[in-house]
């Protein structure tokens, strides 16, 4: 049932809870169990792949740091989801005439939860949202006509972003993280 809100964003969000707070916690909680989820299979599968030997040989220390590991990884993803998805409902308040700028601190702390994370997962985060906003970079271009679309730009982009990848996986192969480049071991061998 749709309860009447003060603002639109509220009745867009949480249309049956009428308190920014009680969703906030409701959103948190149910967050975390998606979250827990993924990263439970997709951390224990990447143990199995490239620590078996280790899992072997000392299995306690190699499950504490799968623990410790998924629960950093879902707390990041909780947390970031959580204030890009609440933090308006509070920031909008604030904003009187001037909504712009709480776009900006909302985007700001939710992409501050990356430092959850350990430093050597940051930049895997930040490869994966880089061709993203590229992507929103382009489509808001065509949106405010500073360029024309172009049909079958994706391929484009991927084309030289595997370029990029395979020149570095040909000339300098330490710059690619272990895990990938094993990974691409295994499908095209060692050059």
């Amino acid at each position: 049932m749709q309860l009447p809100h003060e603002y639109i964003m509220c009745g867009l969000q949480h249309p049956t809870t009428l308190k920014c707070s009680l969703n906030a916690v409701q959103a948190f909680h149910n967050e975390w169990w998606r979250a827990m989820s993924l990263y439970t299979p997709l951390n224990a599968i990447m143990v199995v792949i490239f620590r078996g030997s280790a899992l072997f040989k000392d299995p306690l220390q190699t499950l504490s740091r799968l623990a410790v590991s998924i629960l950093r990884s879902s707390l990041f993803l909780t947390c970031y989801v959580t204030t890009a998805w609440t933090l308006p409902c509070y920031l909008r308040r604030f904003s009187g005439t001037d909504r712009q700028w709480h776009y900006y601190i909302n985007g700001i702390l939710a992409g501050m939860m990356v430092l959850i994370e350990v430093p050597g997962r940051r930049l895997e985060l930040a490869l994966y949202c880089m061709p993203r906003a590229l992507e929103s970079f382009w489509n808001c271009g065509v949106k405010w006509k500073w360029w024309k679309n172009i049909p079958g730009g994706e391929a484009i982009y991927f084309c030289f972003a595997t370029g990029v990848l395979m020149t570095f996986y040909q000339n300098d192969p330490a710059i690619i993280h272990d895990g990938y480049r094993k990974v691409m071991v295994r499908f095209l061998g060692i050059n």
